[in-house]
């Protein structure tokens, strides 16, 4: 009996000392709140940054305004330095100008730019202009009109014939948008009288008479290029491709074309319908044909050719197109050109044509030959037309005008 309860206390023993070991390998974790990030801050943010008005001229004022938040320190530069986060300022700076806003906080900087525009103001200067020129007895008149915002105070005008200064004459002073008129007074027309021009038959040939505004240039103009005005007394010069068109050598790549000519020749045609010149190209792909015109004149029955003189502001006009607009893709080529001193042809800056039922005005400038002696050339070529493109030219001349 004793037996038994000493193992009955054994085993008790035994499970007490079971139990505190196992409960000195139990730990206890107690959860608390969890943890977060470190949050990033934000860069500032510029809401507005604005000049108005953006433009002006020098003198004005304009309002530079800005809004701006999550911020430091803004500044604003040039000039400006800092400001508060919003505002605005009026200012009037002297010439275009950008500015800059710098706004800062501990995340870091934003700008932004606003550019304002700023033009100069021209002050007011006179500008001097021949109006008209006419001649009256033996002395010539002429308007001058001051166009310019200032007034002109007294200048000197100059008369030139064919270029040669003949004479000068006094100008008084002249409010802005005034006009007089004016004499040259102390010299007398000497030259066979200008038909039109007040008295007499025709001169033999065109006078050109020139009269220019502030001749010594005595004053500051706002602009001096327009100081001088040309006329032209007389017959003015003209030359009439379509009256000649009969006396021009003609000519297409496959040689030689004899006036008059027939308009479905294969080799090319040329031929006049009133006031219309009609040329038509030798009749396959890129083919051509140029007439080459001269001064033809009789003599002792005969008619000879010799070198035209070019006056001077003389163009060259006229208008181009198909003969028969089919609304085709057809493309011919038109130009003029000249003999130089050797006799080789120059062409001045060509022309395309459409098939397309449109006159296109072709112009050129004969500036540049003011004076000379030279033939002229009319040309024409089909392109990539296989059966060629007969092309109307409606009145081509050569005119002369008036500067």
């Amino acid at each position: 009996m004793m037996n038994c309860k000493w193992y009955l206390l054994l085993i008790a023993i035994s499970l007490v000392v079971l139990i505190g070991t196992a409960a000195g390998c139990i730990s206890i974790v107690r959860e608390g709140p969890a943890s977060t990030p470190e949050e990033t801050p934000a860069l500032p943010a510029i809401n507005s940054f604005t000049v108005n008005p953006g433009s002006i001229d020098s003198g004005q004022r304009t309002t530079l305004s800005w809004d701006v938040s999550g911020v430091l320190t803004v500044t604003i530069q040039p000039e400006i330095g800092t400001v508060g986060p919003s505002g605005s300022l009026q200012l009037s700076p002297p010439a275009t100008i950008t500015y800059t806003l710098t706004a800062t906080n501990e995340a870091g900087s934003a700008t932004a730019s606003v550019t304002l525009t700023v033009t100069p103001v021209v002050a007011g200067k006179p500008n001097l202009v021949i109006t008209d020129i006419w001649l009256s007895g033996e002395t010539i008149y002429y308007k001058i009109k001051n166009q310019g915002s200032a007034e002109a105070r007294p200048t000197r005008s100059a008369l030139y014939v064919y270029d040669l200064k003949e004479a000068t004459g006094y100008v008084d002073s002249l409010a802005a948008g005034e006009e007089k008129t004016v004499s040259f007074s102390n010299w007398r027309w000497a030259y066979p009288a200008p038909a039109g021009a007040g008295f007499g038959a025709a001169a033999p040939k065109p006078f050109d008479v020139k009269v220019c505004a502030d001749a010594e240039n005595d004053i500051e103009e706002s602009d001096k290029d327009n100081n001088c005005t040309t006329v032209i007394w007389g017959a003015k010069f003209t030359y009439d491709f379509v009256k000649n068109a009969h006396f021009a050598e003609w000519r297409s790549g496959l040689g030689e074309l004899k006036w008059p000519m027939v308009a479905s020749d294969s080799k090319g045609a040329a031929y006049v319908q009133g006031s219309t010149l009609v040329m038509c190209p030798e009749q396959l792909s890129n083919g051509w044909i140029l007439g080459r015109f001269a001064d033809y004149y009789s003599d002792l029955g005969q008619t000879r050719s010799r070198e035209i003189v070019v006056p001077i502001y003389a163009r060259f006009t006229a208008k181009v197109g198909f003969k028969d607009a089919n609304a085709s893709t057809d493309v011919a080529g038109v130009g003029l050109g000249y003999l130089d001193a050797t006799g080789s042809v120059l062409m001045f800056p060509k022309m395309d044509v459409y098939d397309d039922g449109t006159l296109r005005v072709y112009e050129i400038d004969l500036s540049d030959l003011a004076d000379k002696k030279t033939e002229f050339i009319l040309w024409v070529e089909a392109k990539d037309s296989p059966v060629g493109d007969c092309i109307m030219w409606v009145d081509p001349k050569i005119v002369q005008d008036e500067m």
